[in-house]
C-alpha cells in the first residue's frame, strides 16, 4: 500500500502474469515506456518484492515470496484482474507464436480468469491435444475443463461439436484412468 502508484500497478500486473514473469510480456501488458518500466522494476527489486530469475533467452523476473504475489493479485478489483488476464493471453499469443501448443494450458488459464469461457475452452482443447498420450491424466483434466466451460457458452454448431469431442475424449482417456462406470454412463448420455 505504501508503494508509489506506478510500482503498485506494475506489481499487480506482474502478479496476474504469474509467480515468474517475462519482461517482454510485462512491458506489453503494463504499457509503460521502457525507461519507466526499468526504473519501476529496479525499485521493486530494491524493495525486496521481486528479483531477476533469468537473463537468457529473455529477461525474466520472479516474486521473492509467493505471499507477495498472492497479496498483489488479490488486492485488485475483479474487473481489472480479468482485463489484465485477457491482455496477458493476447500478449502471450502474439509474442510466442511458435510456442502456442506448449503454452496452451497457460493461455487457457488466462482466458478462463478473464471470464472468456469460449476462448478458454478452445485453449484447453489445444492443451489436451498437446498433452495427448504423454500425460493422459493432464489431457483428461483439460477435456473436463472444456466440458465445464462449454456449459457457460451459448450453443452453436462449434460449441456443440467441441462438446461432443470433449466427451468422446473424456471417455477414451477415462477408462485408462479408472473412470467410474456411472460417470462414464453420464458422460455418454450427455454426448448422445
Amino acid at each position: 500500500d505504501r508503494l508509489p502508484e506506478r510500482e503498485k500497478q506494475l506489481l499487480q500486473t506482474a502478479a496476474v502474469i504469474g509467480k515468474e514473469f517475462p519482461e517482454p510480456v510485462l512491458r506489453l501488458v503494463a504499457s509503460l515506456a521502457e525507461g519507466e518500466l526499468g526504473e519501476s522494476l529496479r525499485a521493486l527489486a530494491r524493495a525486496g518484492f521481486i528479483h531477476e530469475s533469468a537473463l537468457y533467452p529473455e529477461l525474466e523476473y520472479a516474486f521473492k515470496h509467493p505471499l507477495t504475489q498472492e497479496v498483489a493479485y488479490r488486492s485488485q478489483l475483479a474487473d481489472r484482474r480479468a482485463r489484465v488476464h485477457a491482455a496477458v493471453a493476447r500478449t502471450l499469443a502474439e509474442i510466442y507464436p511458435t510456442k502456442l501448443e506448449e503454452r496452451s494450458a497457460l493461455l487457457a488459464h488466462h482466458w478462463e480468469n478473464a471470464g472468456a469461457a469460449w476462448e478458454a475452452a478452445q485453449w484447453h482443447q489445444r492443451a489436451a491435444d498437446w498433452a495427448g498420450l504423454r500425460d493422459p491424466g493432464e489431457a483428461l483434466r483439460h477435456w473436463g475443463r472444456v466440458r465445464d466451460l462449454l456449459a457457460e457458452v451459448p450453443e452453436s454448431p462449434e460449441t456443440v461439436g467441441l462438446g461432443i469431442m470433449a466427451r468422446i475424449r473424456i471417455l477414451n482417456l477415462g477408462w485408462r484412468q479408472g473412470m467410474d462406470l456411472g460417470e462414464a454412463e453420464r458422460i455418454f448420455e450427455e454426448g448422445t
